[in-house]
């Protein structure tokens, strides 16, 4: 049962991809600001539980965005998930990160695969700035997550020949590194191994599968083609957006 938070976060994210999928750019836009001032609402109130609800759906109006080519709205997704990261990072509010983590991951990789390289960079500065702020604040999980975020992204980048790209996500990841260590905090051989821990896990646990490390098996889920990734997004338009949202978790 969700709490009234969490079923207006959910409302509003549905909204935001009936308009994507409706074409209407900006009604997509207005609902991807209404969620922040929301969240913002949210993080006044220390009410970090609801918090992940408003990363669901900013989530899924990014990667609706992505899907559809609109790079502005998924820009702004990116954008806003960038400000409540900051005020969430204040708070230390540990499972709020994790979950801001995860969403900026997911749009920060369809943006990468599609070469949509305003929104991949709105990802990529938002990650670094979400691990180097959790080093500061000693979130172990969301450290070696983000970290391991950011390593995907250079891994896609790299197959898509992005350059710049790929160089400035192997920075950015030596960078958190580097200051966990001289912080006294996570290894760099934990961060190492985190990754193939979860891909050990997975290949035992198939319901996992959503949290597959792309570059650490033989066909990572995250490794999709442009055919896949629509023909998923038409399967979903079939079910009712309510129930589609809902069923969406972290």
């Amino acid at each position: 049962m969700f709490s009234l938070n969490e079923q207006k976060a959910i409302e509003l994210g549905e909204s935001g991809e009936r308009a994507i999928r409706e074409k209407n750019e900006y009604d997509a836009l207005q609902y991807a600001e209404y969620l922040r001032e929301f969240g913002q609402e949210l993080l006044e109130g220390n009410l970090e539980k609801d918090l992940k609800r408003v990363a669901i759906s900013l989530r899924n109006i990014g990667n609706k965005a992505i899907q559809k080519k609109i790079e502005n709205v998924a820009s702004t997704a990116l954008s806003d998930l960038n400000s409540l990261s900051e005020t969430a990072l204040d708070k230390g509010f540990s499972n709020a990160m994790w979950s801001f983590s995860k969403a900026v991951q997911e749009i920060g990789k369809g943006a990468v695969q599609f070469q949509m390289l305003e929104s991949a960079k709105i990802a990529l500065d938002t990650l670094k700035m979400i691990g180097m702020g959790a080093v500061e604040k000693k979130m172990e999980v969301v450290t070696l997550w983000t970290t391991m975020s950011i390593e995907e992204m250079a891994y896609l980048a790299n197959r898509q020949q992005l350059e710049d790209l790929t160089k400035d996500a192997k920075e950015a990841r030596e960078e958190i590194i580097e200051y966990s260590e001289a912080s006294g905090f996570v290894t760099r051989e934990q961060i190492e191994k985190y990754p193939q821990l979860i891909a050990q896990t997975v290949s035992q646990f198939s319901e996992l599968q959503n949290l597959q490390p792309a570059g650490y098996a033989a066909k990572p889920n995250e490794e999709f083609t442009e055919e896949e990734f629509f023909e998923e997004e038409e399967e979903g338009e079939e079910q009712e957006p309510e129930t589609e949202a809902a069923k969406k978790e972290m």
